[in-house]
Order: C-alpha cells, then sequence, then structure tokens
C-alpha cells in the first residue's frame, strides 16, 4: 500500500523553490526524502491537480466529470493538458508539485515516460493516482481507476469471433497513440482472434478523426478483402465511417470503443456493429472519490478500482449507460 508522505511546510517551500528554479533553469529532480504520515484529517479541505492527456472527447467528458464531482465533494481541483506529449505532462506534474496539491490525477500520455512524472511526485512527498490504466508499479502510486483495456480487446475479438461464424475473415486495426492503453487493447484483440481472423492491416491514427479517415482510404486500397475493422475509438470511428460511405462500402463492419452517445445512436443505426461503453464520466466519478477515500483514510476503498463496461450492439443500445456529467 502507497503510505501518504508527510509534507511540512519548510519542506514544501523548498521542494516548491527547487522546482520553479532548479528545475527550470537546470533540468535536474526534486529532492529525495519523505516520511510516512497518516491520514489526512477531514477538516481539511483538498486541493487535487489533474493533469489530463489531451483533448478529444473523452479526456474533456473525463475533466468535466471529476469537476462536477470534486465540486460537490468540496475539493478544489486543478487542471493542466498535455496535448499527447510526455514531456509536456511531465512539466505539468511539475507544476502541481509547485502548487502543493494534496494529491495528482494523470491520464497519462505514455506509461514509459510516466515513471518519471510518478518518481518526482514520490520525491516531492505529493500521492499520484492514474486513471484509465495503471501498467507501473504500484507500491509507488496512491491508487487507480482503470478502464479495464484488455478485456475490452478480449470482448470485441470475442464478438467479431462469433459474429464470422468461424469463417476466415481479413480484419483491419485503426490504432490509437502507441505507448499506452491503445498498446494493450491491441494485443488482446489480436490474441482473442484465434485461427480464422486474420488482422492484415494495423496503423495507428493517434485518436484524431481526420487522421482516421486518411488511413480508412489506405487501408481500402491496400487490403479491399477487409470484413471486419477494430477502431480504438468511437471518434475514430466517425471517420472510418465516412471513407467507407465514400468509398461505397457498406459490407464493412466496424468495432469500436467508448459508449458516447454519437457511438451508441451509431450503433442503433447499423452504422457500427458494436462499441464497448467505458465511460469517462464513471472514471471520473471513481477517481475523485477514491482520491478522496484514500487520502481520509476511509474504509473499504480499492486501491486499483476497475470501472464497468458493456458490450452494446443494436439489441441493448437503448440501455447503455450516460457517458458525460
Amino acid at each position: 500500500m502507497f503510505a501518504i508522505p508527510s509534507r511540512s511546510p519548510v519542506r514544501n517551500r523548498a521542494v516548491a523553490l527547487s522546482l520553479a528554479v532548479g528545475l527550470a533553469l537546470t533540468g535536474c529532480s526534486v529532492d529525495e526524502g519523505s516520511e510516512a504520515a497518516g491520514p489526512v484529517p477531514s477538516d481539511k479541505k483538498l486541493t487535487v491537480g489533474f493533469v489530463n492527456g489531451n483533448s478529444i472527447e473523452f479526456h474533456t467528458c473525463l475533466q468535466r466529470s471529476m469537476q462536477a464531482r470534486a465540486t460537490k465533494a468540496g475539493v478544489t481541483l486543478l487542471t493542466a493538458n498535455s496535448a499527447m506529449d510526455p514531456a509536456k505532462e511531465l512539466s505539468n506534474i511539475d507544476d502541481m508539485i509547485v502548487k502543493d496539491v494534496d494529491a495528482i490525477v494523470v491520464q497519462t500520455v505514455n506509461i514509459d515516460s510516466l515513471e518519471g512524472g510518478i518518481s518526482r511526485a514520490n520525491r516531492a512527498g505529493i500521492p499520484i493516482f492514474l486513471t484509465s490504466v495503471a501498467s507501473v508499479d504500484q507500491s509507488k502510486i496512491l491508487g487507480a481507476v482503470v478502464t479495464d483495456v484488455q478485456k475490452v480487446g478480449r470482448d470485441l475479438g470475442a464478438w467479431l469471433v462469433e459474429d464470422s461464424k468461424g469463417k476466415s475473415v481479413e480484419v483491419g486495426i485503426v490504432g490509437g497513440a502507441p505507448g499506452a492503453a491503445a498498446d494493450l487493447m491491441n494485443d488482446a484483440f489480436k490474441k482473442s482472434l484465434g485461427d480464422a481472423a486474420k488482422v492484415v492491416f494495423d496503423q495507428p491514427a493517434l485518436w484524431q478523426r481526420a487522421k482516421a479517415q486518411d488511413v480508412a482510404d489506405n487501408m481500402l486500397q491496400a487490403r479491399p478483402d477487409i470484413s471486419y475493422v477494430f477502431v480504438h475509438n468511437e471518434d475514430m470511428a466517425f471517420g472510418v465511417l465516412a471513407a467507407f460511405k465514400a468509398a461505397g462500402r457498406d459490407d464493412i463492419k466496424i468495432l469500436t470503443n467508448g459508449g458516447s452517445e454519437a457511438g451508441v445512436k451509431a450503433v442503433s443505426a447499423g452504422d457500427f456493429a458494436v462499441t464497448v461503453s467505458n465511460t469517462p464520466k464513471s472514471v471520473g466519478e471513481m477517481a475523485i472519490d477514491n482520491v478522496v477515500g484514500l487520502l481520509r483514510g476511509a474504509p473499504g476503498v480499492q486501491k486499483i478500482a476497475t470501472v464497468p463496461d458493456t458490450v452494446v450492439t443494436s439489441e441493448n443500445a437503448s440501455e447503455a449507460p450516460p457517458y458525460c456529467s
């Protein structure tokens, strides 16, 4: 279990000065050393920093959900956006340390580069909490609320196998950004396909709708016999759908992930074959609840909590949970 470090006023000022001046000029890391302390008293007002990873619909809804929950809980939420830049993420974490927040929540851009941010926060005595993934040394974080992206991949792969009825089919993938959740989801999807379905095209579109449309155009040129395409999120899936419609290809089934209002409507209309609902509304609400609970030492709060998900088809689309606050 991650111990909440003690942070005396003198030490906090030293850390802030070190980061604001020393890091900016020399790139040095913060000083090592902190001692474990007890839970934060219930009468202390909490300030939480949130370092978001992007500005697409998932991320904006995640931040909106966290803000609403923080306001309800009497928590001050400070926010920053890394714009898919690992270096910016590290800088944002440094800024939150300077602001002396009680905890930093990170929707990471890249799992590998996240290690540096965790080390900085640990040295400063400020707990790190993660959203969406927790593929790090869990002894170094306060906790996480995760979307089980590997389960998403497995579920969509299993759906494809059942839908194709064991026939030999060609499958394409339009992925997100390599280095974080996209890799985990992709690997699980591929492993779940068995022998009949073959992935013949796999290219990232960096979570961008316009780029996904270009990637889909390339896919149709390179692999015109594709029957299914797995698109890592619904925003990109709409770009893929536009490419298919422009080419007159209504025979390719789109499998995707998100559960947004527009995505669920696309499933109902038959534009998408299936999506997985794991909403940022749930992620954000659970993140604030669990950060507060873990800092306060509340009983029964899970260190690593998993967001519930639902495989959504035309048969159950009307029952899909709300996506955004």
